[in-house]
């Protein structure tokens, strides 16, 4: 049986700790890439829901407008009727 030298055995460890080292690295700068893209994309969600809030704040704003101006209307020809019922 071939013996194993331990000069062999550390090359061995010293290859093993560089490829951890990498795949430190790796999952380091993984890492921060999803931190950067979870926060642009909270960002980008936030951006458009304010969007869809001041939509839909805009169309109920023009909804009860017109639902004014309608009240306005039926108040007259309430007026009107009664005044024609009078007669």
């Amino acid at each position: 049986m071939a013996e194993i030298s331990l000069e062999l055995i550390g090359r061995r460890l010293d290859a093993i700790q560089t490829e951890l080292r990498e795949s430190k690295f790796a999952v380091d700068v993984d890492r921060r890439d999803a931190a950067s893209w979870r926060t642009n994309l909270i960002t980008e969600v936030a951006a458009r829901l304010a969007t869809f809030e001041l939509r839909i704040d805009n169309r109920l704003e023009q909804i009860d407008n017109r639902l004014e101006q309608m009240d306005k209307k039926l108040a007259r020809i309430e007026d009107l009727l009664q005044q024609a019922l009078k007669r």
